[in-house]
Parts: structure tokens; sequence; C-alpha cells
């Protein structure tokens, strides 16, 4: 069965620009990132699109649209799904929990003659990729500082993880801060993941790929990310052997 979702607050935005159907959507000029990713015998694409409301506000949208790029599930094992479907319900779960993510301003899919989905979503205002956040330099934040935003991430991941749901790409480009409460943290790119009730897959999937793509982060701040989100000051032997394996993974 197709799903449609149009959030009430943007109806009539998306109505002044003539953009209220999918297909006027799906033909709409967006500014793509990058040329469209093609694989799977279909192309998946992420683009901005830039609306005047009637107020006067401009309002940045992400326009992801894809044809013939799905992922085959049990309930879908012939044609698959969109994995912007996946990415949909995952936004829409952690929105549920109040965890911070993109705002979904509209979802739809179409299987006239190809498999096709368009998701929108907000900019996260006031927020920057973890990347962005520490490109001014890292290296010049004092000891108390990264140990203190070291810490309060491994607690971020945690209650992210805690939710039952792995991200399969936490990598740090996907994970963002809020600039005026860097204790807070929002995550991006969910078509990727999903609910499993292990919680051990969580933890080591997600931090084996973060530390892999974090190479600003040293051995020992990665250990202290690690008892942060353990909540431990000392590990326990059961959660030294464990980070090996993280790092093993992490490493290879």
């Amino acid at each position: 069965m197709n799903t449609t979702f149009t959030h009430l607050q943007y109806q009539q935005l998306l109505k002044e620009h003539q953009l209220n159907s999918f297909y006027a959507l799906w033909d709409v000029e967006v500014d793509w990132f990058e040329a469209p990713n093609e694989r799977r015998g279909g192309w998946s694409g992420v683009g901005q699109l830039r609306l005047t409301a009637s107020t006067g506000e401009e309002v940045l949208l992400y326009v992801k649209k894809q044809q013939n790029h799905g992922r085959f599930t049990f309930r879908h094992p012939i044609k698959g799904e969109p994995t912007f479907k996946r990415e949909f319900k995952n936004l829409q779960f952690l929105k549920k929990r109040a965890f911070a993510a993109p705002e979904v301003v509209y979802f739809a899919e179409d299987h006239a003659l190809h498999q096709r989905a368009i998701l929108i979503t907000l900019a996260l205002d006031q927020y920057q990729s973890l990347d962005e956040w520490l490109e001014p330099g890292y290296s010049q934040l004092s000891e108390a500082q990264k140990m203190g935003f070291l810490q309060t991430l491994g607690q971020n991941i945690r209650h992210f993880h805690s939710l039952g749901i792995v991200h399969r790409a936490l990598y740090p480009k996907h994970i963002f801060i809020n600039t005026q409460h860097p204790d807070k943290i929002a995550v991006i790119d969910l078509e990727k993941a999903r609910l499993t009730a292990m919680g051990w897959y969580r933890t080591y999937l997600d931090i084996a790929a973060l530390f892999r793509h974090a190479p600003w982060l040293s051995k020992d701040e990665q250990l202290v990310f690690f008892r942060a989100y353990c909540r431990e000051s000392l590990l326990s032997y059961r959660n030294r052997w464990f980070y090996k394996m993280i790092l093993q993974r992490a490493n290879r």
C-alpha cells in the first residue's frame, strides 16, 4: 500500500507554489548536492529547494528523490521497498520519542510506472554536522573542553541506542551538534537505520563506524567516549573485551 504524508503546517506552502502533488514535486528542479547515485537498477539523490511563504519567510527544504532504488524485505521480497520509506518511518519514530532529527514535510511513493519515492525535510536550524562543528580546530580545545564534549557525545549516542535503533552509518557527517546547546545532538540519513532488540549490535556497529570515520579522535579520547557511553569510570571486564572488539572492527 502506498504511503502519503504531508505536514499540516506546510500544506499551504506547497499549495502556494503548486507543489501539492507527487507529480509536481517529482518534476520540480532542485539543486542537487551531487549527481544522483545510480545503483540497484535505479537512482537516488538529494538536493535543496528554497520556497518563500506568503509571510515572506524563506523555507529551506531538503528534497530526496529516488526511482527503482529499493531494499528487499520479507514483506516486499520481489520489488523491494523504497529506502526513503524506511527513513520516513525512522524519522517519525524518533519524533515520537523526542529525539532530534529532521522534521518531515512530505513523503509519498508512486508505483504507476516505476517505484518512485519523495522525502522532503526541513533544514536543521541551529545545527552543524559534527565535522563542521569541529572544523574551526578540535586541536585548539582545552583538554577539559575535549573531555566534556566526548562525555556528552557518548551519553547522547547511548540515549539514541536506548530507543532500540541502530543507525548503521553513524559517521560524524550524520551527527549534528546544536550550536546553541552543544550538549544536544540530532541524527540524519536514517535510510539504513532499523530497530533491533540486540543492544550489543547497536553499540558494536555504530561506535565502530564512528571511530573509523573520526580520525581526530586519539586512542585515549576514544576510551573517554566509550566510558561515558557505558556510564563507567572504569570499564568492567566484559566492556573491556567488548571495546577491543569494537576497535578491531573500526581499524580493519
